[in-house]
Formats: C-alpha cells, sequence, structure tokens
C-alpha cells in the first residue's frame, strides 16, 4: 500500500502544487531529514495524520522563502503584507490538499479520515526519517509518508 500512496502523493503535490500556487515541480531523491540540504533555522514543518485501510502521517518541512512565495501565489497578496499566520495556514492547507488528495486515489475499502494538520518544529523531526525533495524554480521542499 506505501507504493500505491506514495505514486499518488506525488501525483497529487504536482497537482496541488501547480493549480493552487502556480509553482511547477520535479522530484529529487529521496534522503534523511538531515541530509535534504535545507537551512534547519528557515524551516516551517507540519504533520497530518490519517486512518482508514492504512493508518499514517505526513509531514511537510518547507523553507520560509518558499512558504513565502506560495503564500503570495495563493493569497494574492504582497509578501509584506503576509504574517506567520498566513505562511503557517498556507503550510498546513498545502498539507491538507496534498493529502486528502493522496488519500482520494488509494483504492480503499474503507473511507481514510483525516486529522488536522498541526505545525510541528523541526526538532520534532527525526534526523534519519526519509524524505522524498520537492524542487520548484527556486527552492525545494521535503515530505515524508510514514505508514503506522
Amino acid at each position: 500500500m506505501k507504493k500505491i500512496l506514495m505514486k499518488a502523493m506525488m501525483t497529487s503535490i504536482s497537482e496541488v502544487m501547480e493549480t493552487m500556487f502556480y509553482l511547477p515541480v520535479e522530484f529529487g531523491p529521496e534522503s534523511e531529514f538531515c541530509q535534504c540540504g535545507m537551512d534547519d533555522k528557515n524551516i516551517l514543518a507540519c504533520r497530518l495524520t490519517f486512518t482508514g485501510d492504512t493508518s499514517g502521517h505526513l509531514i511537510l518541512a518547507v523553507p520560509r522563502n518558499l512558504i513565502s512565495e506560495m503564500a503570495e501565489n495563493f493569497m494574492g497578496e504582497p509578501r509584506e503584507y503576509l504574517t506567520e499566520e498566513h505562511l503557517s495556514g498556507t503550510l498546513t492547507e498545502m498539507l491538507n490538499m496534498v493529502c486528502g488528495n493522496t488519500l482520494s486515489k488509494a483504492d480503499s475499502k474503507a473511507p481514510f479520515e483525516l486529522g488536522i494538520p498541526e505545525a510541528i518544529k523541526e526538532s520534532e523531526i527525526a534526523k534519519n526519517d526519509i524524505f522524498t525533495i520537492v524542487e520548484t524554480t527556486e527552492s525545494k521542499m521535503a515530505i515524508a509518508l510514514k505508514i503506522d
């Protein structure tokens, strides 16, 4: 089931990033979080749990400069008017859209239930967790799919 969800997740990320944030993406290699090459001090992260035939969670880590660009594109507001709440809301909404879209593509006998996306600190991410790198034209982010 993890392979099916991973494929669906990558499709969902492409769809959400291009449709909602006007950013094309390419997928880089998988790597441990500590080797993703992002500056830890400027990362915003969130987690979203899901339950159903398969249960688990997604973790999304995005550099501040990329989430600012995403929020600007999503909300149609210049960066100088964006608050921390806007950035956090954009981050959690992006993960919510990706997770919902991913799970809707899974061939499941029982419906999935999504939790509420929650902001987490970078220190809450295990350094050896495996993340998929998602590259945009200017920056990159990292997403992990964990199955319980």
